[in-house]
């Protein structure tokens, strides 16, 4: 059963041992605990028999205690690294170098700046010390080289830093090359978002602005105030499409499509929503004064030409094109004889 907090290393000065409060130890509450504890018997000039003896019952854990009191004369025993292996061994997770490693082997620069990952990397190393995990001052520099940011690692490659062989001076190198980087990135980030804020600000186009215009002015001169169309219904939609409807005009069995009809918008004021009896008027209307389509075969090819006849005409609902707005974007061929061929 684990506790439910994290312990911490808690020293009121160097030259009085750490405490390790009670709770789950981590790789980096014992590495600070031991630091502290070194520098405590630095201070005060612990012999070496007397180390661990000195700072064990500052292990505040219950479990640790009691840990220590089991077996107090053989750990006392111990010089304080052999000692602080052995607290390795018991308290933390069995896996806890392959999960430092892992973690320090696969971690790349990403978007913090190089010298703070370097610091981040350095660190979880140093946790290793004294493990085969732990990477000499060669093999951290072939890391660091090769999991760099990617731009960085261009300007890298033209600079003539790969000489230097002094890994914390070939580090403070690549920090300001990669603070150079950084300020660029930043300069350009900058006038992304100028460009960005200028177009927001730009005004609408003249010709809109005076179309606009002009029509609140037609509309006042008549004394109307303007009522927009309403858009169309899903109903009012399918009824068009399954009719040969024109989705501008708003008319069923109509010759043309959205983007080339020859009417105009229906009247806002007073447009009621269109319905299957609208279709069966506008249907009857069209058997009035109906068309057909007759192929005549001429000499060149076939031609399509339209003659009156007591028929219904055919209708074609995909040629019902349009999203039902105002307005199309679409452009459509007209439709002619070779669609037959």
């Amino acid at each position: 059963m684990t506790s439910s907090k994290t312990g911490r290393c808690e020293q009121a000065a160097p030259n009085q041992p750490p405490f390790l409060t009670a709770g789950d130890l981590t790789p980096e509450v014992l590495r600070a605990w031991e630091m502290g504890c070194r520098h405590f018997f630095r201070q005060k000039e612990v012999a070496e028999k007397a180390q661990v003896g000195r700072v064990a019952w500052n292990l505040q854990d219950l479990r640790i205690q009691d840990w220590y009191i089991n077996d107090r004369d053989r750990l006392n025993a111990l010089s304080f690294a052999e000692f602080m292996q052995e607290v390795r061994s018991c308290w933390l997770p069995s896996d806890w170098v392959a999960m430092v490693r892992q973690k320090m082997l696969a971690s790349t620069q990403g978007e913090k700046p190089f010298h703070v990952w370097a610091a981040e990397i350095q660190s979880q190393n140093a946790l290793l010390r004294g493990y085969p995990s732990h990477l000499s001052d060669e093999k951290l520099y072939y890391h660091l080289e090769s999991h760099m940011h990617v731009d960085l690692f261009a300007d890298y490659r033209l600079a003539n830093i790969v000489a230097e062989k002094d890994l914390r001076k070939w580090i403070e190198k690549v920090r300001l090359l990669d603070e150079k980087r950084l300020r660029y990135a930043a300069r350009q980030k900058e006038a992304i978002e100028a460009a960005l804020r200028a177009l927001n600000r730009q005004p609408l186009h003249a010709s809109y602005v005076a179309n606009v215009r002009s029509r609140d002015a037609k509309a006042a001169a008549e004394g109307k105030t303007r009522v927009r169309l309403p858009p169309l219904t899903k109903e009012e939609r399918k009824l068009l499409q399954d009719n040969a409807g024109c989705f501008k005009c708003r008319q069923f069995f109509q010759n043309h499509t959205t983007p080339t009809c020859p009417n105009d918008f229906p009247e806002a004021k007073g447009y009621t929503t269109l319905t299957a009896a609208d279709v069966e008027s506008a249907r009857t209307k069209k058997r009035a004064n109906p068309t057909v389509v007759v192929v005549e075969d001429e000499p060149a090819a076939k031609r399509i030409r339209f003659v009156k006849e007591a028929i219904e005409p055919i209708v074609a609902p995909s040629a019902v094109l349009g999203n039902g707005s105002e307005s199309g974007d679409e452009y459509v061929a007209h439709f002619s004889a070779p669609h037959f061929r």
